[in-house]
């Protein structure tokens, strides 16, 4: 008996060209989707890590600045009350540091204030960032019931580049919606963009 050579038995798939059954295939479906999103989630995990390493320094820088600042408070400079900044920033300020922040780029502002012409609202318009880009920011500890302001800036590198993909606004940087960033500054040591480190204290020393 003649087979009709046009049909096939029953339940017998029908064959397909490679393309449809590389279509079908599930076969690596997830290697496939993590490549497509791996770039995105490596760069957000990335910027969590510095996010949460530039709260850590500026928590650190504080303490520091704290540690020391307590320092002035109780007169234990009082009888070197004009130190320069180099030799307060080498022999006190920077052993209070952590190890991960390089001290040569720390920029000190200390200034003084005689209570009998000056108080704690006169010393508020003085507080700024306009100094951090000074590199001949003064040091003056004062004398016994002077108020101190104590301010210190540190320019920690920016790891990833993606948090400056705006390009500068003035001395900062545009985020991504355009807005001026209050964090990241133009490096007052080189080139590109930092993430700025300040502390301010503002004290009365012990009589």
């Amino acid at each position: 008996m003649e087979r009709d050579a046009s049909r096939r038995p029953e339940g017998r798939a029908k064959p397909f060209g490679l393309l449809a059954r590389f279509g079908r295939s599930r076969g690596g479906v997830t290697a496939v989707e993590f490549a497509m999103v791996a770039v995105p989630f490596l760069g957000l995990l990335c910027a969590i890590f510095e996010t949460a390493f530039v709260f850590f320094a500026q928590a650190s820088f504080d303490n520091a600045v704290n540690n020391v600042a307590r320092q002035v408070l109780v007169n234990a400079f009082a009888s070197n009350a004009t130190q320069t900044t180099a030799s307060f920033k080498t022999t006190t300020f920077c052993p209070a540091l952590p190890s991960f922040i390089k001290c040569a780029n720390v920029t000190l502002n200390v200034q003084s204030f005689d209570p009998s012409t000056t108080n704690f609202a006169s010393v508020a318009s003085s507080i700024g960032k306009s100094w951090y880009n000074n590199q001949a920011a003064n040091v003056n500890l004062g004398a016994r019931g002077w108020i101190v302001l104590f301010q210190a800036f540190y320019p920690m590198p920016v790891y990833l580049s993606v948090l400056t993909v705006s390009g500068p606004t003035n001395t900062g940087v545009a985020n991504f919606y355009g807005q001026a960033s209050g964090s990241v500054y133009t490096n007052p040591n080189g080139s590109g963009f930092v993430h700025a480190i300040f502390s301010t204290v503002v004290f009365r020393n012990e009589p």
